[in-house]
C-alpha cells in the first residue's frame, strides 16, 4: 500500500465524476482542495495513472505562489499545452529542476488553496477533502514531528482557516469527501515518496 491515511477514504464518487468528465476529451484537470492533513494526497493518489502538481510545490520561500502555479501549470494545461515548472523541495528548501506535466489524461492540482479562487473555473472536476481539525493536528504532527505542534497550532492551522473563510472553496465542490478520521502513524522518514510535499518539512510561517 503506498504512504498516507488508511482507506477510509472513499474515492469512488470522484472517480466517477473524472470517468464521466474524461468522455469529454484527451484531459481531465481536477482540483482537490483540503485543509493541511485532510487527506488530499492520499486521494489523489487513488486516480490511477494521474500526473499530480502539489500546490506545496510553489512555495516561494514565505508564502504559496498561486499566479505562478496559474501561469505555469494550470493555464497552460487548460488550454492544452505541456507545463514546466520549478518544484519547490521542503527537505532541501530549494527549488529542484524544472517538472513537466503533459496535458493529457487525469492532471491533478491538489494542495490547501488548490481550489483558489483564481484557479478553480480551469478545473472539469472540484474535491474538497474534510477531516476533524483534531484528527488533521494529530496527521500533521505525526509527519512532522512533535517540535511542529505549535507551528500548526498557531499559524499553519488560523492561516488556513482565514483562507477558507476568505475564498470560500467548499462552496465551488462538485463533491465533498470525508478524509475519515484514520491516523498514520509511520516514521517521518517513510511519509512521503519523493522529497517534497509528501516529505517532511518546515512549516511556512504564512500561507498565503
Amino acid at each position: 500500500m503506498r504512504p498516507g491515511y488508511p482507506p477510509a477514504v472513499d474515492a469512488r464518487p470522484m472517480l466517477d465524476l473524472i470517468a464521466a468528465a474524461a468522455e469529454g476529451g484527451a484531459l481531465v484537470l481536477v482540483g482537490i482542495g483540503g485543509h493541511g492533513a485532510a487527506g488530499k494526497t492520499t486521494l489523489a493518489r487513488m486516480v490511477p495513472e494521474a500526473q499530480i502538481v502539489s500546490t506545496d510545490e510553489f512555495w516561494d520561500g514565505s508564502a504559496f505562489d498561486i499566479e505562478r502555479l496559474a501561469r505555469e501549470v494550470v493555464v497552460p494545461l487548460a488550454r492544452g499545452m505541456t507545463a514546466h515548472f520549478a518544484s519547490y523541495d521542503w527537505t532541501a528548501r530549494m527549488s529542484r529542476e524544472a517538472r513537466i506535466v503533459e496535458p493529457r489524461g487525469v492532471v491533478i492540482v491538489e494542495g490547501v488553496c488548490a481550489l483558489h479562487r483564481s484557479l478553480r473555473v480551469s478545473y472539469a472536476v472540484r474535491v474538497w477533502v474534510d477531516a476533524p481539525s483534531d484528527v488533521r493536528l494529530l496527521r500533521g504532527v505525526a509527519r512532522d514531528g512533535e517540535e511542529a505542534r505549535s507551528t500548526w497550532v498557531d499559524i499553519w492551522m488560523p492561516s488556513e482557516q482565514r483562507y477558507v473563510e476568505r475564498d470560500d472553496p467548499v462552496s465551488c465542490a462538485h463533491l465533498v469527501i470525508d478524509g475519515g478520521t484514520a491516523i498514520d502513524t509511520q516514521p517521518r522518514e517513510q511519509a512521503g515518496e519523493m522529497a517534497g510535499p509528501s516529505a517532511p518539512r518546515l512549516l511556512p510561517e504564512r500561507l498565503l
